[in-house]
């Protein structure tokens, strides 16, 4: 179990976004709370920059 533990730990799909959120961590004051807002918010960004792409490429496609 402690050898399934190590392999886990040390895996990127684990590791990379863990340092991810602890740089980010202490970043922001090492407040949790304050490292799922700066997240949440750039979410936010993506998901409407996404969706202003998508918006632009129908209207231009339907001739508006």
């Amino acid at each position: 179990m402690e050898d399934l533990i190590s392999r886990a730990i040390y895996h990127p799909l684990v590791a990379l976004p863990t340092f991810y959120l602890t740089d980010l961590m202490c970043n922001v004051d090492y407040s949790l709370v304050g490292a799922l807002l700066v997240l949440a918010s750039a979410s936010t960004f993506r998901l409407a920059r996404l969706s202003s792409r998508w918006y632009r490429r129908n209207r231009r496609e339907s001739g508006n």
